[in-house]
This record gives C-alpha cells, sequence and structure tokens, in this order.
C-alpha cells in the first residue's frame, strides 16, 4: 500500500529517470509550437517541491505575464536581442531597482523562474547583509506526470557580482565571496554560515546567470512592443511583436478586438489649427500621445497589446496597460 504522505514522492526517481522525465525532447523549433504548448502547459498542475516546510507555495499564479523566450522562424519578433549577461552592456539594479520578472524558457529542460530583488525592509527582516537579495521562484516541467514542480530559493550578494565578466564562465576560478550566498526566505529560519559551500559552484553559476540574464531581458523588454495573451480564466504570457506584424493582423480576421477602433498607436507631435472666430485662427502644439483600441480576441484567446514602456513614459494616454514588473 503506498503511503500517500511522502513527500516529493513523484521525483523518487534515478537520477537517469529523472533527466528523460525533465528532458524536452518533444516540442519543435517553431514559434507557433511553442506558444501552443506554452499556453497548454500552463494549465497544468503545479506541485511542490518539499525543500522546506516553512517556505510558501509556488503556484501558477507567480508567473503571470511570464516572458516566452521563443524564437524560429515564424515567431512575432524576430529582431528581439538580448545582450550577453556580465558584459559591457550588463545592466544592473541601478538602471531597474526592484526587479520582478518571470520568464518561460524552452531549452534542454522547460522552466519557468521569476526573479523578485527583495526590498529593504525584506531584507532587514531576513538579517541579509550584503548589498542585494533576490527570492527566485521556479518550476520545472515533468513530462511524465504532465505537471510542474516549484520551489523557492533565496540569495544574496555583493555589487561585484555585476562586474565579474568572464570570470563567471570557470566556476574554479570564483571564490566564495563573489558567489551568490543562500538566505533563508524565513524571518524565523536562518542558513547555515558555511551554506555557499555546501551547494557546487555549477549550481551557483546558473543562478549568477539566471539573475544577470534577467536584467537583460527586462532592458530589451522596456523598449519592444509586446501581447499579453491568455485563456479567458487562466494566467497569461507575454510575446514581443513588431508593430508592422500587429499593423498586419489587424487587417485580417484573425484579431477581433472589443471595439472596432484603430489599432493602438502613437500620434507624434504636431500643430494643430484652431479655429477662434470668423476670419481668425490660431494654432496649438499637441504633444504625443497614444490613441486605439488594445484589447482584443486572437485565436480564441484574450489578448492585449503592450506598448513599450520606454515610449509610454515619453506619451500622453489615459490607458491602463498589462505592467509584466507586477
Amino acid at each position: 500500500m503506498k503511503n500517500s504522505s511522502l513527500l516529493n514522492k513523484d521525483l523518487a526517481l534515478s537520477e537517469e529517470q529523472f533527466g528523460e522525465a525533465v528532458t524536452n525532447d518533444f516540442i519543435g523549433t517553431d514559434f507557433i509550437d511553442h506558444l501552443e504548448w506554452a499556453m497548454l502547459m500552463i494549465q497544468q498542475n503545479f506541485n511542490q517541491m518539499r525543500l522546506a516546510e516553512y517556505l510558501p507555495l509556488v503556484t501558477r499564479n507567480h508567473f503571470d505575464k511570464a516572458y516566452l523566450m521563443a524564437g524560429g522562424d515564424d515567431a512575432l519578433n524576430n529582431r528581439v536581442k538580448f545582450f550577453r549577461p556580465f558584459t559591457d552592456l550588463q545592466a544592473t539594479p541601478e538602471i531597474f531597482p526592484d526587479l520582478n520578472i518571470k520568464v518561460m524558457t524552452f531549452e534542454e529542460t522547460i522552466q519557468l523562474n521569476k526573479v523578485k530583488q527583495l526590498d529593504i525592509r525584506t531584507k532587514q527582516s531576513l538579517r541579509s547583509k550584503l548589498q542585494y537579495a533576490y527570492e527566485i521562484s521556479s518550476a520545472f516541467y515533468n513530462k511524465k506526470t504532465e505537471a510542474f514542480y516549484g520551489f523557492k530559493s533565496g540569495y544574496e550578494f555583493n555589487k561585484g557580482f555585476f562586474a565579474l565578466g568572464t570570470k563567471v564562465e570557470n566556476s574554479d576560478k570564483l571564490s566564495f565571496t563573489e558567489i551568490p550566498n543562500p538566505i533563508s526566505l524565513h524571518p524565523n529560519y536562518t542558513m547555515p554560515p558555511n551554506a555557499v559551500t555546501l551547494l557546487p559552484k555549477e549550481h551557483l553559476v546558473d543562478i549568477m546567470k539566471l539573475i544577470a540574464m534577467s536584467y537583460q531581458v527586462a532592458m530589451s523588454m522596456y523598449y519592444e512592443w509586446s501581447i499579453y495573451i491568455k485563456e479567458y480564466d487562466n494566467i497569461g504570457l507575454i510575446v514581443p511583436i513588431e508593430p508592422q506584424i500587429l499593423s498586419e493582423l489587424y487587417k485580417t480576421s484573425l484579431m477581433k478586438f472589443e471595439n472596432k477602433k484603430q489599432m493602438v498607436h502613437f500620434v507624434k507631435e504636431h500643430y494643430r489649427r484652431k479655429v477662434a472666430a470668423p476670419g481668425e485662427d490660431y494654432t496649438v502644439f499637441i504633444n504625443r500621445y497614444l490613441r486605439g483600441e488594445h484589447r482584443f480576441n486572437y485565436r480564441g484567446f484574450y489578448a492585449e497589446v503592450i506598448p513599450p514602456k520606454y515610449a509610454l513614459l515619453r506619451a500622453r494616454t489615459k490607458k491602463k496597460f498589462v505592467d509584466a514588473s507586477k
């Protein structure tokens, strides 16, 4: 008789069996394949890896508004480029304070990751003493059980982290003062002083790359148009899209807008002629602004257009758009 109270019983596998269960060997490389599978997968069960009983559960809602990192010749935007982490073009907390970004990746494994920088008050309650601290929520897909398995972890590190450069490529060259230090995410628990020495350096390097790459994603998406797409009763994903493709889709039957107006777009600065009285007129200067419809139905999914945040900060609008940082 099975003991249903066993923790992580679904993951009681040999290393070979576990590797086979989480390996992505069934999804093609096309963007539409990735999008369709992604929309299906985020509806699956979310189970917990019981690393510590005091940690809060990782649910699918943690990953709402995750960026879908998927390319292919049929992608909606092939121009999006993400700068390599740990280079001269590395984005930092000074550029994006209070980072809170979520990504879904289809690589050797299928993962959801959320990287959230902890604020000063939370750091103090957790007794974190280094410059930066992060809460990382992760979930990997197990194709045998058709479910995600989620867990949380916390790390802190010093300011010099973002300037490590090529040293990151060789974990043996990294000292323990240069790699993230594990921290407890509960104020009544602490990690042992030697916790960082108990983890493989290769694992810590993966964490370093995840955090650094999250800032690179934030920087690229700051300048890009995107769409938020979801099932009407589920969480959604964010996909970069070229404005030209949006315009083409608008002219087809693929998009069904709630209100058939022009698709959302920026109107550049201009002068407008006004009539004051018969025989008299004057001109006024109109600042750049945003107008048009941005909510629509796409292939049975609810979707919203999200203009670049860089442009939104420089234009006048009363519209409310999806904010991936919340």
